[in-house]
């Protein structure tokens, strides 16, 4: 009895509670999607190297699921609460006609049961499917072959996600037993009559929170332009409470903004039913300034997270090429400390040398006493870089010095053009975009530098991009070429090796030439450029997998809070929507004061998000071209496009549940 009950309950609210349903059949999905990594076919046939790597990823994804796991417990538990607040009705009838509490519990359990399982069934069914495409982008990322392609199914992904939803839905029955109980009869039977006041705040109140908000967003966007996202510190924190407490202010203050205004205009307020839908739009951010504020951060955080992983991705796709030139750099591990030298001619006598480099070259760095970076620069590109960057990187690094002719045997491991320059000449180099944005200043101006008592000019209009070592990010921070002469006496802080292996299977001539280096000498320190790409590979895979795990996660979990709790608001005006109607409102006009009422606030925490993201990611990306050359404009609007297409799916779906709802 109760039983078919139960299943009629759920039959009967299906179409009312498809968002529920939905983002529970999305969640599991996801869930399963991103646990199911390791029994990838592609995965499985990946190299040492790269196996260990993607093992790293594993047990971060692993870790990430708890979080996950946590974050959609909230949301499913907040997502029953309004389907347990639209039946409070139907539940006070059961209790009226004789059904215990014992039994309704029961039935709610039931229903919780079979919805769980029918969730999980077909969330399964489409995570199993659309692994199959994470499974072909880990391939492509991978560059492993397809062609023994196989169809690709995880058993320990499927028991993960069994367990973790099986004990959210487990404390889903708790809650709403725990609920049941501290409802009284008369509450359930009038719920529907329940409507919240219209609140107003005073004009005055409204005005100090408006200009408190602009003053602490002002200040949180004053610290993000000094770098304090990267200082993690009491700065850090301070800058994260101040923005997030000018958010709650401002949408505290933005009702009374919006109805003040709109009154003034008597043609816009008096016309249809605008005076009814600014009042419910008041209301409702008045009572929901909280949650509001903390749907617009999570989209904040989705946003900064989908963008800074697109772009950061993209960087390492152009940097990984750029920043290796040649197949393999040899240093000792005590790099520029003044007296340190590694004697590198038994390396170049090596028979594996010998046996597997085609070409090579062995070049000296030499240090020169107060040559700095910072003293060569403007006076106020120093100030400007100190302001900016000060916190975050130092401003006193040694500049080195290298020969022309070790310059010119650089360029021609890597077949780029060679140099001439003058006795009064010198070449400045390197690879940091803002280090030439700061320096071209002093540099264009034809300052002159001090190389023991000798004065040297610029001997090019432009600095000159240059990565003479392996490296999976943009590290010269400047290396300055002379002529040959001023540096004979000078003793090398350290000598490094760079060339190229013959051209056939270059991997395997790796493996032969590294296990004899490491042999003879275990101070050297040996970067490849295919350990480079490796790397730089196991981090743009890491970065896709847990922008978009994380991205689609808070992305569903904040418009489905935002959705809920319309279907909540629309549900508890039911009433008001019915008077309207006797008044002589038109199901036209209903309709679209519902629509107006429902995009505005689904509106509004995405555009202020949009707006802290613009502003945010401008100057992260300003921070972040300290390591690579990275644009990420593309990236902001590309997630943006993505963010807002979740939105509209969303919004559309609230809107047709709600026309539902306010008809019954």
């Amino acid at each position: 009895m109760i039983f078919k009950l139960s299943l009629k309950n759920i039959t009967k609210s299906l179409k009312d509670y498809s968002i529920y349903f939905f983002t529970l059949v999305v969640a599991v999905s996801i869930f399963y999607i991103f646990n199911s990594l390791e029994a990838q076919k592609s995965i499985l046939i990946l190299s040492e190297t790269k196996q260990d790597m993607i093992q790293s990823i594993i047990v971060i994804m692993n870790y990430l699921s708890v979080f996950v796991s946590i974050i959609l417990g909230f949301l499913i538990i907040y997502s029953n609460n309004f389907i347990i607040k639209r039946r409070k009705k139907e539940i006070g009838l059961y209790l009226t006609l004789g059904m215990s509490k014992r039994k309704v519990s029961t039935m709610l359990v039931i229903e919780t049961i079979v919805i769980g399982l029918f969730s999980l069934l077909v969330g399964l069914i489409l995570g199993v499917f659309i692994s199959q495409g994470l499974s072909i982008l880990t391939a492509k990322l991978f560059e492993v072959n397809l062609s023994n392609y196989t169809f690709v199914f995880s058993e320990k992904a499927l028991y993960k996600t069994i367990i973790y939803f099986g004990l959210i839905f487990v404390l889903v029955m708790i809650f709403n037993i725990i609920t049941l109980t501290k409802y009284k009869l008369i509450n359930l039977l009038t719920a529907t009559k329940q409507n919240e006041k219209v609140k107003f705040r005073n004009k005055y109140t409204i005005t100090i929170s408006f200009i408190l908000a602009i003053v602490l967003i002002a200040y949180a966007y004053h610290l993000l332009f000094q770098g304090t996202l990267f200082m993690m510190d009491k700065k850090t924190l301070t800058m994260i409470i101040s923005g997030s407490l000018g958010t709650l202010l401002f949408f505290y203050s933005l009702s009374g903004f919006i109805l003040t205004i709109t009154k003034k205009i008597k043609k816009i307020y008096y016309k249809d039913l605008n005076m009814f839908n600014l009042k419910q739009i008041n209301n409702q951010i008045n009572t929901s300034v909280i949650s509001t504020t903390i749907i617009s951060l999570m989209l904040l955080l989705t946003i900064g997270i989908l963008a800074c992983s697109v772009t950061m991705t993209n960087a390492f796709n152009n940097d990984i090429e750029e920043n290796n030139q040649q197949d393999f750099t040899i240093y000792s591990h005590n790099r520029y400390i003044e007296g340190e030298y590694t004697n590198l001619n038994q390396i170049i006598t090596n028979k594996y040398f010998k046996q597997e480099v085609k070409e090579y070259t062995k070049y000296d760095i030499y240090n020169i006493k107060n040559l700095t970076t910072i003293n060569m620069m403007t006076d106020q590109d120093k100030q400007q870089l100190k302001k900016k960057y000060g916190n975050l990187i130092e401003l006193n690094t040694q500049v080195m010095v290298i020969k022309q002719s070790d310059y010119n045997n650089i360029m021609n491991i890597q077949n780029k053009p060679k140099i001439n320059i003058k006795e009064d000449e010198y070449l400045e180099t390197t690879n940091i975009d803002t280090l030439i944005e700061y320096l071209t200043p002093f540099y264009k101006k034809q300052n002159k530098i001090n190389i023991n008592n000798n004065y040297l000019k610029p001997a090019t209009k432009e600095i000159i991009k240059l990565a003479p070592e392996n490296s999976s990010s943009n590290n010269n921070t400047g290396i300055i070429v002379i002529n040959d002469k001023y540096l004979k006496n000078q003793k090398p802080i350290q000598s490094i090796i760079i060339g190229n292996y013959k051209d056939n299977n270059k991997e395997k001539r790796e493996q032969n030439f590294l296990k004899s280096l490491t042999t003879e000498n275990q101070n050297l320190l040996i970067t490849t450029k295919i350990d480079m790409v490796t790397q730089s590979l196991g981090l743009k895979v890491m970065l896709i997998y847990v922008g978009l795990y994380l991205g689609i996660i808070f992305a569903i979990s904040s418009v489905t809070i935002l959705a809920i709790t319309e279907l909540s608001t629309s549900s508890d005006n039911k009433e008001r929507y019915k008077i309207l109607k006797e008044l002589g409102a038109s199901n036209k006009m209903i309709n679209k004061a519902l629509f107006t009422q429902i995009a505005i606030i689904f509106i509004l925490p995405l555009a202020v998000a949009l707006f802290h993201a613009a502003v945010g990611l401008t100057e992260i990306n300003s921070l972040i071209k300290m390591l690579a050359d990275i644009k990420i404009g593309k990236s902001l609007l590309l997630t943006s496009i993505f963010i807002v297409l979740i939105y509209g799916g969303y919004f559309l779906a609230t809107y047709k549940i709600s026309k539902r709802i306010i008809k019954d």
